[in-house]
């Protein structure tokens, strides 16, 4: 095709597409990468320079005994991501080298080492190295493994050499939480509980794992250590594929737990899901396989669910999730019922717009009557509209403008449904508080508008134009308002629910003037009385 041609670039030179071109870093180690897109122009450049703390670092590892060295390099690392602007690509592949090989050195781990182990994948792990990640990930070779499967990896590797001081150990960085716990001779009946919740970035703060061990798998394993680690950026972090088929996210808190002798485990972890609008149905318990590029493999993991909550018995242990498909399980008969209870409503609205036409003379000879009609009228003229922007809906793609503009006309119609019901009940208050006042009708017709349409215009305007520019405006799934992000959705749950409840105050306050005697039945009952 004309769009895959050659980049050319006086610093980058002459590049085929879809090829990664590198220069040297300027006094530093490492290489700038720039990747050759279409129509002749390179992507954006990416930095894959490596600090020069780092750096020295990543030199010691390759060339000094790392069973006399770790602990040291450990803390200097530490103190160096401290320092430095980790989540680079080259920083973060640098670190992710370094972590490795010193997760494979034969040697016990303390305390302190582990302190300065989980500092530094913290720092690499940011909510602000996201990015940086997806980098890493789609400008690897195809036979090199994933770079975050590495990493956690090295971490499974890190955990079985730790030897716990005292029986346990709690270490809480920014982006994870550690629980250690030593199962001794007086301790070895006691199941292990472990929950991670509360953590203090707000996109991961629904996330929740409830990690449970029953004693039985600690039978005659005196001083076995068990280390649980829960990451809720591994989220966004960890690719979704799967050795199961469908299209899968991870939609619950990535969790690592290790035990330092070997023994079959089995093991329970409840999930609270990120995104709780996905079917619970479709929920997969999981964990990491490192073979080959890394995947998520659901072999020996059953899946139950427990109210919002979805509860995995695995017969393992290493690092676990649950993921869930944002694919909805389509029910051809809801999906009838649907189509039919538009159809009858839309015929429904039909007949009453045309007997309302065919009456109309008749049934509104006052003022009163007349304003009662014009409500009746746009009520039934919007639920039209809005039924046939709905129609329309299920019939687009949800990633096209299409949607967005049904979306919009959905919200608004639906909208002036409700604010037409405000003006009904504003109209009856008014004529039952106010008997003796008269407004013109021009008056009365220019205020029901007003409420009936420009409220529901400037609400619907304000949604689309704060969320659409955020991406959040509909869902990734349907075409209507989003609930993941912003929570445009409320734009419409306020006003309708809003609504309601002063038409019921109006209620109320209809029937106890209605109960309320008036003055000549004061007067009949005293006469009667008499």
């Amino acid at each position: 095709p004309d769009d895959k041609i050659p980049c050319q670039d006086e610093t980058y030179g002459i590049t085929n597409y879809n090829t990664i071109a590198e220069i040297p870093c300027q006094n530093q180690a490492g290489v700038m990468k720039r990747r050759c897109g279409k129509n002749g122009k390179y992507e954006e450049e990416l930095d894959f320079c490596v600090s020069t703390e780092i750096n020295k670092i990543l030199e010691e590892v390759n060339s000094t005994n790392l069973e006399n060295t770790f602990s040291n390099l450990l803390d200097q690392l530490s103190n160096a991501t401290d320092v430095v602007t980790v989540n680079t690509p080259g920083n973060v592949e640098a670190v992710v080298t370094i972590l490795t090989q010193i997760s494979t050195v034969n040697a016990t781990v303390n305390e302190t080492d582990m302190e300065n182990f989980l500092e530094t994948m913290s720092a690499v792990i940011s909510f602000a190295s996201i990015d940086t990640w997806k980098v890493l990930t789609n400008t690897q070779n195809e036979n090199d493994p994933n770079p975050s499967s590495q990493l956690l990896l090295s971490v499974e590797n890190f955990n079985t050499r730790l030897v716990l001081q005292n029986d346990t150990l709690n270490i809480k960085e920014e982006n994870l939480e550690l629980r250690a716990v030593r199962i001794g001779h007086q301790n070895n009946n006691s199941s292990i509980n472990v929950t991670f919740a509360n953590f203090p970035i707000k996109e991961y703060a629904n996330l929740s794992a409830d990690i449970s061990i029953s004693s039985e798998n600690f039978e005659d394993k005196p001083n076995a250590t068990v280390v649980a680690i829960a990451y809720p950026t591994w989220i966004d972090i960890l690719p979704n594929t799967t050795t199961f088929s469908g299209n899968f996210l991870i939609n619950g808190l990535v969790a690592t737990i290790t035990l330092n002798v070997k023994n079959s485990v089995n093991i329970n972890l409840t999930f609270s899901p990120r995104n709780r609008t996905l079917d619970l149905n479709t929920a997969m318990c999981a964990f990491w396989d490192f073979s080959g590029n890394g995947a998520w493999n659901n072999t020996g993991c059953k899946r139950e669910i427990i109210g919002e909550y979805i509860k995995c018995n695995c017969e393992h242990l290493t690092s676990f999730s649950m993921l869930m498909s944002p694919d909805s399980i389509d029910d051809p008969a809801l999906g009838d019922i649907t189509k039919i209870g538009v159809a009858v409503s839309i015929g429904c609205l039909l007949i009453t717009i045309i007997i309302e036409g065919r009456v109309w003379k008749h049934v509104t000879k006052n003022k009163t009557s007349y304003m009662r009609h014009i409500g009746i009228l746009n009520i039934a003229v919007n639920l039209l509209v809005a039924d046939i922007w709905f129609i329309v809906a299920s019939a687009v793609d949800p990633a096209t403008k299409a949607c967005t503009a049904a979306t919009f006309f959905i919200h608004f119609f639906y909208l002036a449904l409700f604010f037409w019901m405000l003006t009904l009940g504003l109209l009856l208050m008014y004529r039952l508080l106010f008997p003796f006042h008269d407004l013109r009708k021009s008056v009365m017709m220019g205020i029901s508008f007003s409420i009936g349409y420009l409220c529901p215009l400037i609400i619907s305007v304000i949604t689309i134009g704060v969320t659409y520019p955020r991406n959040s405006y509909t869902r990734e799934d349907v075409c209507w308002l989003g609930w993941e992000k912003e929570y445009p959705l409320l734009a419409f749950v306020i006003p309708a629910l809003a609504i309601i409840a002063i038409n019921l105050i109006i209620l109320i306050v209809v029937i106890f003037k209605l109960l309320r005697p008036t003055i000549g039945d004061r007067s009949r009952s005293n006469n009667q009385e008499r």
